[in-house]
């Protein structure tokens, strides 16, 4: 919110100062009026800010996932997490017998001339036949009481009561207490089918899997029915599933908080890849105002499904169908000050240290959440490194899928990714090692802040912003106290309460509709082109009523390896590193050195004619225009073709290449000595022998 103040041309004499002297006295008194309404206009978003924290049933504005706590029920005594049903595949080895002089060898794959498109795009076929049919579990009328969890048998009926509201949202053992909204009627299963349906396709452009031969065969001991799940259909044992590599027991079970739904496997094949889960989507919000919200929930709950669980890591594989020896790393991070888990597959660092242009030895591998208890711990991304990345511990509209959430999944050894379908992921893009190994109060620009009282732009220069900072009851951990007071910090646990900007509602600077016009006397444009920058403009003949620095939205572009910026239609050119640009038709704030030094009302007087020059502050370059990495030493050519992982200038390529750029494809071992590579990296093994390295012998009459 700026204050204009217009000043005639004409020159004060003596004779005028009683006239300026009434003029002076009501220039201040506007100027106390802007800082009280920029006041209470940051109590409003501040109050706005910590409402939206609570998630309040009325307007949820994210998901709070609660996988490991359905993950927890399931390891009680008496069960089981997950049943192991093996399949058919046309190159697993496991079915398809290899013979050899008339014997049958039994679990030897059959990898001689094994296609190195065997990947299909993953079928993902969705069951519906338990949604609303559960006699304890599904609301079917207002006022009934059904189960969330396994409520104790010994309790009065209907006791311990579950809180629809509870921050943080659990899973159970309670009892709930049906609403309207928490029945699925026609209208919110049609939005679930459209909703899940969705789901399905994205996934089905996203990861190709090797695809079952013949029908998905499950378990007729199925870990999907316990704890309440979903029994599965009689056919689906003897019969199997046609057309289906995953398939998804669909339910639409009331939930508490705001977690939208939730989603766990609950079959794995022979190789640990699921291939069976229980998806649950809470009624109450298959609505069309959460329509965008569960569109990306269910994203992020069906990645927990394919893989994206502390406990399928057991069973990732490498190449050569082995189990991995170490998906994650759990150290004492001296920096950091406490344990950290990193999750250290190759395609996993490789696209971390592209996405960060972290090429030091000292980056290691990306970090898994540490907060959010027992919901969201160890199963997700750390949302302070990856902020609106889909598989941080809480989701909301603005969540994107990023390359290294994708590379986890093809590091499993199930999948091939299509890194095509991932989004632009702009937190912590190209800002080196020491923002992933570095305690966020000692990050740079937008990405840290330290007062209310200042106004800023966010990370991504799209909107202006405040920097909330929170008071808590209680002392934060040790390793999160960024000020001197203890109980202070940044307003996400989940974020290490670390402190950043954070866009105001109306903010926006892309937004043509946001309701706070552009002002134009500080030369402001809203638009898809305009990024938000410091700046001290306002247009010649007018004075701004704040007393500091602002911000404003501004058009911007890239033209020959220059970011150009815009005012009034004018372009000019940016300093590379970023820096001042001054613009013709405006000046800037007024210079209140003098005030502060002389106290004196006549001297106030006669500096509302002295303006400081106006100036445009530049973001640097790299910051808006390049979408390659910082060039820095230790980078290496090509990025490894993303064949393999870039430490300290060197490409170490993954199996299957060679090259200084990891760009040609070679085979394992040379095929040890016993067969033949072929141009495609795959060996042809000699009689006698196999393996995807021709390193296996295979047994004559004569073998013991």
């Amino acid at each position: 919110m700026e204050v204009i103040i217009r000043f005639g041309s004409s020159t004060v004499t003596r004779f005028d100062f009683k006239l300026r002297f009434a003029a002076v006295i009501f220039e201040i008194l506007l100027i106390l009026l802007w800082f009280e309404a920029s006041a209470e206009k940051f109590r409003e978003h501040h109050l706005q800010w910590r409402g939206q924290e609570r998630g309040s049933s009325e307007n949820i504005v994210s998901h709070s996932c609660i996988h490991d706590q359905i993950i927890e029920q399931r390891r009680r005594p008496g069960r089981k997490v997950y049943s192991v049903t093996p399949q058919v595949y046309e190159h697993s080895g496991i079915s398809n017998h290899v013979h050899h002089k008339g014997r049958s060898l039994l679990g030897i794959p059959e990898l001689l001339g094994h296609p190195k498109d065997a990947k299909q795009p993953i079928r993902i076929y969705l069951n519906y036949d338990a949604v609303g049919h559960s006699q304890d579990r599904d609301c079917r009328k207002v006022g009934e009481i059904v189960k969330l969890g396994e409520p104790p048998v010994s309790s009065p009926p209907g006791t311990p009561s579950c809180n629809p509201h509870g921050d943080p949202p659990i899973y159970g053992d309670c009892w709930y207490n049906c609403t309207l909204d928490d029945i699925s009627g026609d209208d919110k299963r049609r939005r679930l089918r459209k909703a899940l349906g969705q789901t399905a396709d994205w996934f089905k452009r996203a990861l190709a899997v090797e695809p079952v031969k013949g029908n998905l065969r499950l378990s007729g001991y199925s870990a999907c029915g316990q704890d309440g799940g979903v029994q599965l259909p009689r056919e689906y044992v003897e019969e199997g599933v046609a057309d289906a590599d995953l398939v998804l027991l669909v339910t639409t079970r009331p939930t508490t908080g705001n977690t939208l739904a939730w989603a766990v496997a609950c079959e794995r094949d022979q190789w640990g890849r699921a291939i069976a889960g229980h998806v649950n989507v809470a009624p109450r919000h298959l609505t069309a105002e959460a329509e965008t919200l569960l569109s990306a929930t269910l994203i992020h709950e069906v990645m927990h499904v394919l893989g994206f669980d502390p406990h399928a890591f057991a069973h990732f594989r490498d190449e050569r169908k082995r189990r991995r020896s170490q998906v994650t790393e759990q150290i004492m991070d001296d920096k950091l000050g406490r344990m950290v888990t990193r999750v250290v597959l190759p395609r996993v660092v490789m696209h971390s240290r592209h996405h960060y242009g972290a090429f030091s030895e000292n980056f290691t591998g990306l970090e898994l959440e540490d907060g959010g208890g027992r919901g969201t711990s160890g199963s997700h991304w750390e949302k302070r490194l990856l902020m609106n990345e889909i598989m941080t511990g809480s989701v909301d509209t603005r969540s994107v899928v990023s390359k290294m959430t994708l590379a986890l999944l093809e590091d499993s050894g199930w999948y091939q990714a299509n890194y095509s379908m991932a989004d632009r992921l702009d937190w912590g893009h190209n800002q080196g090692t020491d923002f992933v190994t570095s305690p966020c109060n000692l990050w740079k620009g937008a990405y840290h802040c330290n007062t209310t009282n200042l106004s800023g732009c966010t990370y991504n220069r799209e909107a202006e912003g405040y920097c909330p900072i929170v008071s808590y009851s209680g002392d934060l951990p040790q390793w999160a106290r960024y000020f001197p007071q203890a109980n202070k910090g940044g307003q996400s646990s989940l974020a290490d309460y670390c402190t950043y900007f954070v866009a105001y509602s109306d903010g926006s600077c892309t937004d043509t509709n946001s309701a706070r016009a552009p002002d134009r006397m500080l030369g402001e444009v809203r638009g898809s082109n305009s990024r938000c920058m410091a700046s001290s403009l306002v247009r010649t003949g007018f004075v701004r009523g704040s007393m500091i620095q602002g911000n404003g939205c501004y058009q911007h572009r890239c033209v020959n390896n220059s970011l150009e910026v815009a005012v009034d239609g004018i372009w000019k050119v940016c300093p590379e590193a970023g820096g001042p640009v001054q613009f013709p038709g405006f000046n800037g704030n007024i210079d209140l050195l003098t005030f502060q030094s002389t106290g004196s009302i006549y001297a106030l007087m006669i500096c509302f004619d002295v303006l400081s020059a106006g100036e445009l502050i530049c973001p640097a370059y790299q910051e808006l225009c390049s979408t390659s990495p910082v060039p820095v030493a230790g980078q290496c050519a090509n990025s490894c073709n993303f064949n393999g992982d870039c430490v300290n200038g060197k490409c170490h390529c993954f199996l299957g290449f060679h090259g200084h750029d990891c760009s040609k494809r070679s085979c394992h071992s040379n095929c040890s000595g016993h067969g033949k590579c072929l141009s495609n990296g795959v060996c042809e093994c000699a009689n006698g022998h196999t393996g995807i390295d021709c390193s296996t012998a295979v047994c004559d009459e004569q073998c013991s």
